[in-house]
């Protein structure tokens, strides 16, 4: 037994409700299960229910046994006197809160049929090498695909704000260095962003601004730091010091193996230089609310004998994974809800990202008509999908519903 198949018999209330007593007897009727709690603390918060003659508001808590409650010391921390029902699959113990006083404890493991067991465990142990319930997904509403979906954009969003978030404290602060290292990462695209992020710590913007009037000269520099001199049209780099200098990549940080020609790092570097010349190094409008029309244009360049420009699906996923979280974590910071919203309509007005994963969901039906659906659908496959997470998922949840698996 997992504790994550508790959680979603708690949630769902996937049990015998009749005649629901605690372990000592008390009459248990559930008014609310609460809210299921991915922080530190109790499992659930803010549930109701009545235990014997008393209405309780407070947190549940579930565990396996019940005698893991003492194994993580939750009777040593103020933060589960709250907890008002521990719920277990097997009861081994009485357990007690900090202050001395008796949990009140519900034992799962003989109110639970063995076909909910069975076909819980038949949707996580499932061989498909994709999508767990793909043979089932056909049985699901396309508003319950459609709101999984949304919720999960959402919480791509703001994981990706959050590391916007991290990066600016590491900044000091610093918006405009923040959406530079921003930029740069996601200039390296899905193959290389981890060399641009180093880059952009091997040449701050600050040297940047000190260079960006010749973009050849600044795209030799920026190829210099990050190792690739080969690739510079022969001028020599003026001297840096010491500390930038000996900031240097090395080669082996680029991947050239089984990337596109486009896609080159010392072929988007050479891009990126042309664009900072034409930015002059001012970022700033990366963290400015403005029609996708005018990001879309500020990455177009004409091209060059050296640099091509960048094409129309390149400045979307730019948007998508420059622009977006920038815009999302700018408004987390100053806790201004028009920036995340703005975020959130520009993904509604990008087109949807095409590669292998959207193109399998959209054929289980599901929503692909702008980035906002692909980007849902990425988190979806990679936070839910690829790693079982089916009983957190609506659409994992609708399935197990339609397979006739509760307890009435």
């Amino acid at each position: 037994m997992k504790e994550v198949i508790l959680y979603y018999l708690w949630q769902q209330q996937a049990f015998d409700r009749e005649g629901l007593t605690t372990t000592d007897g008390q009459p248990i009727i559930i008014h609310s299960v609460g809210i299921l709690n991915t922080n530190a603390g109790p499992d659930f918060s803010v549930a109701r229910l009545h235990i014997g003659d008393l209405e309780w508001h407070g947190s549940v808590e579930i565990h396996v046994k019940a005698s893991e409650w003492r194994h993580h010391r939750h009777h040593q921390d103020s933060a589960y006197e709250r907890v008002v029902l521990h719920v277990v699959w097997e009861y081994d113990q009485d357990v007690y809160r900090s202050d001395g006083t008796v949990v009140p404890t519900l034992e799962l493991r003989s109110r639970v049929d063995s076909s909910v067991l069975f076909r819980i465990q038949s949707l996580l142990e499932n061989e498909q090498p994709f999508i767990p319930c793909a043979h089932l997904v056909n049985q699901v509403p396309a508003i319950t695909k459609i709101t999984q979906v949304e919720r999960a954009a959402i919480q791509r969003m703001e994981r990706k704000a959050v590391e916007i978030l991290e990066l600016h404290k590491r900044q000091q602060g610093d918006w405009q260095e923040t959406a530079y290292h921003g930029l740069l990462g996601s200039f390296g695209f899905k193959t290389n962003k981890e060399g641009m992020q180093q880059l952009a710590q091997a040449l701050p913007l600050r040297w940047v601004r000190k260079r960006y009037h010749d973009s050849n000269q600044l795209a030799n520099l920026l190829l210099h730091q990050a190792g690739l001199s080969k690739y510079a049209d022969g001028e020599e780099v003026l001297s840096l010091p010491p500390d930038l200098a000996n900031r240097q990549l090395n080669l082996s940080v680029w991947r050239y193996s089984r990337t596109r020609p486009a896609n080159f790092p010392h072929i988007r570097i050479k891009q990126l230089a042309v664009l900072l010349k034409k930015w002059q190094a001012d970022v700033s409008w990366l963290l400015q609310i403005h029609p996708p029309t005018y990001y879309a244009q500020q990455f177009r360049t004409e091209a060059t004998s050296d640099s091509a420009p960048l094409g129309n699906r390149s400045i979307d996923t730019l948007i998508v994974n420059t622009v977006v979280p920038l815009l999302t974590a700018y408004g987390l910071f100053y806790r201004n809800d028009a920036y995340q919203q703005h975020a959130w309509s520009c993904l509604r007005e990008v087109e949807a990202e095409d590669n292998k994963i959207t193109r399998r969901y959209a054929e289980l039906a599901f929503p692909r008509s702008s980035a906002l659906d692909t980007q849902g659908i990425l988190e979806l496959y990679q936070n839910y999908c690829t790693k079982k997470q089916c009983l957190s998922c609506s659409i994992g949840a609708t399935v197990l519903k339609k397979q006739s698996l509760f307890v009435s």
